[in-house]
């Protein structure tokens, strides 16, 4: 969420301004897809008391405390479930040049505006991300490595995951990844640690869901159904913050069990299936096993459609 005076001059709806959710000018309004009536649907016949789902959501931290997670949180673990070596859709960036953005950035707790680069990475399944790199990485040259690190990296995601990211961004240091709707901010110094144990796609799968997903699914009276009848959470992280990042840390696994089952051990497939059938059956609906991860959503854009 853009903060401060920014936010200010802003005119969101009230659900929109939750202290997690990071908006910008870049977002889109929500598409009226048949894939999205799909989906809700489906949820619908699958939860249908959504009055109380929702009031069970206060009751979430006390069953969870009943049944404690079996992982700590999913950013630490060691499943190489994206392989590097997996095929990308990504074609080419586009050098925007420079221009100014207001990039929230953790270690100075604030959201300051930089001059940044600026290169739009194009997507065979038509998608397209603004990565924007902050100055303090010195030179067009450095700037373009970086982006060049992720934009890969962002094409071996989902198509549903990637097409929510409208602004990627980089700065240095070692702080945690984090993410709204529309928007990812990584930091260089954690993405060399998360590389040294092969979990950068994992990793940016765990903010596309934030950027993608958790304004229409977090809150959904059939996700906090699920939560209810699942009676315990995946991981310790998702249990500290139900509302804001169990999705992001359940989505990973499931999406593991049910498109990677090679790749995610049999006894961990075993504990989450245990876990958390409920929201497992709820992440099928939104990457269902018998349709493809890579599906168009238009033409190729900028550079892309010059190939």
């Amino acid at each position: 969420m853009l903060r401060g005076a920014a936010a200010r001059s802003l005119v969101m709806p009230p659900r929109l301004r939750h202290p997690f959710c990071m908006t910008h000018p870049l977002r889109p309004a929500a598409p009226d897809h048949p894939a999205r009536r799909r989906v809700h649907a489906a949820l619908h016949n699958r939860f249908r008391n959504a009055a109380a789902a929702l009031f069970c959501l206060c009751a979430l931290p006390a069953v969870a405390q009943q049944r404690p997670p079996p992982f700590d949180n999913t950013a630490g673990t060691v499943f190489d479930i994206i392989r590097a070596d997996d095929p990308t859709t990504f074609v080419c960036l586009d050098e925007l040049g420079r221009a100014e953005r207001q990039i929230w950035d953790k270690r100075v707790d604030g959201e300051p505006v930089v001059l940044a680069y600026l290169f739009q990475s194009q997507y065979a399944d038509g998608t397209s991300i603004e990565i924007a790199i902050n100055p303090e990485f010195g030179s067009d040259e450095m700037a373009r490595e970086q982006a060049e690190l992720y934009a890969p990296a962002l094409g071996r995601l989902p198509t549903a995951l990637r097409a929510g990211i409208k602004r990627f961004s980089v700065h240095e240091g070692r702080r945690g990844y984090h993410a709204g709707t529309g928007g990812i901010v990584v930091y260089a110094q954690t993405t060399e640690n998360r590389l040294s144990y092969d979990h950068l796609e994992e990793s940016l799968f765990h903010e596309a869901v934030h950027a993608s997903w958790d304004r229409d699914h977090r809150l959904a009276p059939e996700w906090i159904a699920a939560q209810q009848s699942d009676g315990m959470f995946l991981t310790r992280y998702g249990q500290k913050s139900p509302e804001r990042e169990d999705l992001a840390e359940t989505a990973l696994f499931a999406f593991a069990i049910l498109h990677h089952p090679d790749r995610f051990p049999p006894v961990d497939t075993q504990v989450t299936r245990h876990a958390v059938p409920a929201r497992i059956a709820y992440v099928a609906e939104l990457l269902p096993v018998d349709r493809p991860l890579i599906w168009q959503i238009g033409p190729p854009q900028g550079c892309a459609a010059q190939k």
